[in-house]
């Protein structure tokens, strides 16, 4: 394996770790060199579960952690550090030194003012012990506090906190029905929904059980251990013997250990290779490495091998069969494929054997059962499968796959000239379109739907296609995840955001919006796609013409303007997500967002020179006087005053005024120049000339005059100003320190 890739932890040698069955090395660490606070513990939860989706636990402990978090400092109790662990059979969490008791809380009820209070000599007045009496209160619980208006009185209240393990019992239940997912269940009598069904529940305080019920299960102290190797249950005395008397029942129960383990287990299979002769190394597949990690609880791994003669399959199809049913990992070399494959086991070396052999005949049947289709889908050019498109339904609203090829044809040939694309990418990419979903009717693409584009492009070229069609073809579903590649081709790119956009608009059309954790069509996936194209391409386009564009090809008219508003609202929360990503503070970015993002390259690149210009020194005092200068033209806004556009040099009576018009004049063209180029950054080093001309205009000038055509022409010259300030963003929005 290369170096760089599938990294591992450095330190001991994991392999050696766990040679010896069962294991005796930790793991996770629970503080035990370091001794807990006297009054503090360890707390434990326990969500023991029937298998869940692989996909789903670490969004799930993700969750777990975040909501913990809250809650926990909602409830003011004080902890070191939270955690959590897990698999597809149980989530763990666990808080490090979780004080025993509340914080005391303490509020201040603001009163009177002082004088009303207390005399001169610091005695209570008449008014002073009505009003002890009417709050129920003695002397001692008054406070002085200045405000800006004077001296207050105010009640101080002390409320005591309560104690940790009268807490938990509301705190545990919360945690549970707070977590969300893709696709939950429902079962026994009641209305409760969970990932899969709950079969029981561990919940400690140091040696403290925590007892209360949810979805019918009642808390205890008993854990199981692996759900074949040592399926029985036991008890649990405290949080700091869990881990090991898990791992005696073989069980690892940290995610980050599991995954070590694999990936030295994988490094050592690789290496028994190299010493037969292959320059092998491992093909890395992210997402599976992440399933098997979350789909056991003791991995053990192993080689094994399936017929030489399957290697003249494409690779797309040896993967999938490995990847997709088996749930292995592909072996190659420099020149591409080799007949191995690595598994992984769930349990021990106890007949491993059996189980490779196992494994061998099953993966030798199902790429048997690919050749066969692939052979038998290569007699049929893939052009002549587009009619069949025809009886594969998307959705009853949405017609078929036939309907939406004839879509991306039309909305594939308007975006290719809205780019100014010459006549032969358009024609590529009308072609592209018009093949990229037939694979879809392949026995190959039936029986693997993940590589629906990618068996397109492999049949394409068997149907003498151009190979950049092909290419487009393959492209089209890209980005897949978070982590894909992009289209590299002009027709793929083209293509795929064409086929997001209808994807988009058509759910949206149809009323199938994600809410909340839902999303069973993957919108939020292809929105994601949508935007990190069109930043990669630069494209300057308006989501308002995407959205208008393919929503014209949906026929239906008078719901347009709705659609576009909920799909625009949908679109802002990816981008505010992107621009996240990028460090952009939350202020700068609702700033940038409130003056438009209909151009979504535009909106990140004003992003990134806002934050880039938030870092200077000035920014402060530059920040001040736009702000000043906008919240006065708000203030005319409120009062109805009509601003008329040109500023008429005639009436600038005050010098100061007359010094911000020609310098707003001397800089107007080339900050206008800089703005259309998208160099804000220079843009705003132009405009940041007028902070001095503008300070001091406020200072002298009064803009609001009772002269009606001065306070018009004063409001002129900073609308003027404004307008170009906000080109870049809204700066009332900042918050600048």
């Amino acid at each position: 394996m290369p170096a760089g890739h599938w990294e591992l932890a450095k330190g001991k040698d994991l392999l050696k770790e766990y040679d010896v069955w069962p294991i005796s090395v930790p793991a996770f660490i629970l503080s035990t060199e370091k001794k807990e606070n006297p009054m503090s513990k360890t707390a434990l939860l326990e969500i023991g579960v029937e298998e869940l989706p692989s996909t789903s636990v670490q969004d799930a402990l993700i969750q777990l952690k975040e909501k913990a978090e809250e809650l926990f400092n909602s409830f003011r109790l004080d902890y070191e550090r939270i955690a959590t662990f897990g698999s597809s059979r149980r989530l763990i969490l666990q808080v490090e030194n979780l004080s025993s008791q509340q914080r005391e809380k303490i509020e201040k009820e603001i009163g009177p003012p002082k004088v009303v209070v207390f005399n001169e000599k610091g005695e209570l007045t008449p008014k002073g012990k009505d009003y002890l009496k009417a709050k129920g209160i003695e002397l001692k619980d008054l406070g002085i506090e200045r405000l800006e208006k004077g001296e207050y009185v105010y009640i101080k209240r002390e409320t005591p906190g309560r104690l940790t393990k009268e807490l938990l019992p509301i705190i545990f239940p919360q945690l549970i029905k707070s977590l969300r997912f893709s696709k939950s269940m429902r079962w026994g009598e009641g209305n409760f929904y969970f990932g899969r069904p709950i079969r029981y529940l561990l919940a400690l305080f140091g040696e403290e059980m925590i007892k209360f019920k949810v979805a019918g299960i009642t808390s205890d102290r008993k854990t199981t251990g692996h759900h074949y190797l040592s399926p029985s249950v036991f008890s649990i005395k405290n949080p700091q013997e869990y881990p090991r008397a898990l791992r005696k029942k073989w069980v690892i129960i940290d995610p980050a250990k599991r995954k070590e383990l694999i990936l030295k287990q994988i490094r050592k299979i690789i290496s028994s290779l190299e010493k037969e002769g292959h320059q092998a190394e491992i093909v890395e597949e992210e997402e599976l490495l992440r399933e098997v990690v979350y789909l056991t609880e003791y991995p053990t791994l192993f080689l094994g091998e399936f017929d030489h003669h399957f290697l003249s399959l494409p690779s797309p199809i040896l993967r999938a069969c490995l990847r997709d049913y088996q749930k292995h990992f592909s072996v190659r070399d420099k020149n591409g494929p080799l007949p191995y494959f690595v598994g992984v086991r769930e349990g021990n070396r106890k007949y491993l054997k059996e189980v490779v052999e196992g494994n061998q005949r099953v993966l030798n049947a199902r790429l048997a059962d690919a050749k066969f289709f692939f052979e038998e889908d290569k007699k049929v050019p893939l052009h002549k499968r587009v009619p069949s498109l025809k009886e594969v339904v998307v959705q009853k609203k949405l017609g078929s796959y036939y309907d939406k090829t004839m879509r991306l044809v039309k909305l594939g040939s308007r975006l290719s000239s809205y780019f100014g694309e010459n006549e032969e990418v358009k024609k590529r990419v009308e072609r592209a379109a018009y093949l990229c979903k037939a694979d879809i009717v392949t026995q190959v693409v039936r029986e693997f739907p993940a590589l629906q584009g990618i068996m397109g492009r492999e049949y394409a070229l068997h149907s003498g296609e151009n190979p950049r069609v092909a290419q487009a073809i393959f492209e089209h579903k890209l980005p897949r995840f978070n982590t894909d590649e992009l289209p590299q081709t002009t027709e793929g790119a083209i293509l795929s955001l064409a086929d997001k956009i209808d994807t988009l608009t058509g759910s949206f059309w149809a009323g199938f919006i994600p809410s909340g954790s839902e999303d069973p069509w993957g919108l939020r996936r292809e929105a994601q796609g949508v935007v990190e194209i069109i930043l990669k391409r630069e494209w300057k386009i308006p989501l308002s013409y995407l959205i208008k564009e393919s929503l014209k090809l949906y026929g239906e008219k008078g719901e347009e303007e709705e659609i576009d508003v909920k799909l625009r609202e949908f679109f802002r929360t990816r981008i505010v997500n992107i621009l996240k990503e990028k460090g952009i503070g939350a202020d700068q970015i609702k700033a940038v967002l409130k003056v438009g993002f209909d151009d979504i390259d535009d909106v990140v690149k004003r992003a990134e020179a806002l934050h880039t210009l938030s870092l200077r020194k000035e920014f402060k005092e530059e920040v001040i006087a736009i702000v000043r200068l906008m919240n006065i033209l708000k203030q005319a806004e409120q009062w109805r005053i009509k601003i008329p556009e040109e500023v008429k040099e005639e009436l600038l009576m005050e010098k100061e005024e007359k010094d911000l018009c020609f310098l707003w004049k001397e800089i107007e063209i080339e900050t206008k120049k800089l703005l259309n180029k998208q160099k804000y950054t220079e843009a705003y080093q132009k405009l940041s000339l007028l902070k001095g001309p503008i300070h001091n205009f406020f200072e002298k000038v009064l803009v609001m005059s009772e002269d009606e055509k001065l306070r018009i022409n004063r409001l002129s010259l900073l609308n003027k100003i404004k307008n170009l300030f906000t080109r870049i963003a809204d700066f009332t929005e900042l918050q600048v320190k």
